[in-house]
């Protein structure tokens, strides 16, 4: 499903929340393409906009719940990093997640503020 192209129709934005609900992919890059799927989708329809969002905080938790366990971000890569960090950037822009609790995470991330 070409995601991008499908959230221009709001009618197809029951099958973009199923598409991200039926990944099993907890990959940086399914992040970022579902908070760049977030911006792009009209709030109108705040059912679908919410599923969204609970999806999105679910897969963060995921990612920060591993960084509990290990220590550290030390288990992504330095593009999985980025993307996380990106996602994590827009997600607090969107106010999709509260940045203040999110920013110590994105810090560590870019390496800024240690």
């Amino acid at each position: 499903m070409d995601v991008k192209e499908a959230v221009k129709d709001k009618s197809q934005y029951k099958d973009i929340v199923g598409y991200f609900r039926e990944s099993d992919a907890l990959g940086t890059d399914r992040l970022v393409l579902l908070i760049d799927t977030i911006e792009l989708m009209s709030e109108e329809i705040f059912e679908h906009y919410k599923a969204l969002q609970v999806i999105f905080k679910g897969m963060v938790s995921e990612i920060l719940e591993r960084r509990e366990q290990e220590g550290s971000f030390d288990f992504l890569t330095d593009s999985q990093k980025s993307q996380f960090s990106y996602a994590l950037q827009k997600a607090g822009k969107l106010r999709v997640l509260l940045w203040e609790k999110y920013e110590r995470y994105d810090r560590e991330l870019t390496g800024k503020g240690r």
